[in-house]
């Protein structure tokens, strides 16, 4: 029986603990050490650790790292963080510091509050956030980290934050991860969390072809003029997607912020009302630049659920998608839940294909 004597945060079959001068048996039990430090199997005595000897200057990285509140003034190297770690979680960041205060100012998300950082003697290496949801009794949290050389330490860390300050909020967090963070979705289902969902994201390359998007009779469809319609867009939007995993409703204030966001613009929101001039169905959509090269995106398509069943769905859909393709956009991109048949069915219709998924993940508080 080999024994290692360490004193540190080490993680026991991903579960995090503290040792302090603890004896860990490596015959028995695989630990791996809050620096990515693993220890196997062994039967020969002490003078064999050498196999197994901790990498001090790997703790000490670790020990090194400090988590701290987010401070306005770290926006710039915030933005630095996400350009560098690239996709990841269910957001999308925006490219630019300016996009990204637009994105903390969001009225949920108060950063200075619900977001820290991973912080190596000025460097950021790492963050966490939660977004409350308390309506609908759940946190959305998501962490990253700049490079695999933390490890699950600083992975672990960053979770154990946000469900510490999740669970302050509401008795669920959630938590997404993208096919290429198989690591972190490997390491939250063994510290237990569980996949609750998958949602699919799809892209399309639209080429000159207008789709149909024919309105039925006693329908009419134009774009969104100006805030007067906002208490009637936030009313349909809530109504649509009661139901709909995740969705928590929002506040005029919160669609209001939406639609005055940096490169939003008012006639990028498709209406359809009916012949009561009431509104029934709409798309909105959104355009920008991914590493020079401009992109539309169909965000938010629902239509009333007393007015379902005459073809609005994919009249708006098909909207939105010849909006976008006046624009001019180089591609169009969606995010749709794997379970959502119908508008699968529509999307696939007009070109679009799955390019990646998104695993949520759930956890008890």
């Amino acid at each position: 029986m080999c024994l290692v004597y360490v004193e540190a945060i080490v993680t026991v079959d991903h579960t995090l603990i503290k040792k302090n001068h603890a004896s860990v048996d490596c015959s028995n039990v695989h630990v791996t050490g809050a620096a990515g430090i693993h220890f196997s199997g062994c039967s020969l005595p002490m003078a064999c650790s050498i196999r197994h000897r901790i990498d001090q200057k790997a703790l000490s990285t670790q020990s090194e790292i400090q988590l701290r509140n987010f401070k306005w003034s770290d926006t710039s190297a915030l933005s630095g963080l996400l350009g560098d770690v690239g996709t990841h979680g269910h957001r999308q960041w925006p490219e630019g510091v300016e996009g990204l205060r637009f994105e903390l100012e969001y009225p949920r998300v108060q950063p200075q509050q619900n977001l820290v950082l991973a912080d190596a003697a000025g460097e950021l290496v790492g963050y966490a956030i939660v977004e409350p949801e308390q309506n609908i009794e759940r946190s959305v949290v998501g962490v990253a980290t700049a490079a695999k050389k933390h490890g699950e330490g600083l992975a672990g860390r960053l979770l154990d934050w946000t469900t510490e300050r999740a669970a302050e909020f509401a008795p669920v967090a959630h938590l997404a991860t993208r096919e290429h963070e198989r690591d972190l979705g490997e390491f939250v289902e063994s510290i237990g969390w569980r996949r609750v969902r998958k949602y699919l994201k799809r892209e399309c390359r639209p080429g000159s072809s207008r789709a149909a998007a024919v309105i039925p009779s006693g329908f009419t469809l134009r774009e969104m003029t100006g805030l007067d319609e906002l208490t009637e867009l936030t009313n349909l939007q809530n109504q649509s997607f009661s139901a709909h995993f995740g969705y928590s409703p929002n506040t005029d204030s919160e669609i209001k912020a939406r639609l005055l966001a940096p490169g939003s613009e008012f006639d990028d929101v498709l209406l359809i009302r009916d012949a009561d001039d009431l509104l029934v169905a709409y798309c909105w959509t959104q355009t920008g630049e991914h590493a020079g090269s401009s992109f539309g995106r169909i965000g938010m398509t629902a239509v009333l659920p007393d007015a379902q069943g005459h073809g609005l769905g994919r009249a708006v859909a098909e909207a939105g998608f010849n909006h976008l393709l006046q624009r001019g956009v180089e591609v169009i991109e969606l995010d749709v839940d794997s379970t959502n048949a119908p508008a699968i069915k529509i999307y696939t219709s007009l070109g679009f294909v799955t390019v990646s998924e998104v695993d949520w993940w759930e956890k008890s508080l």
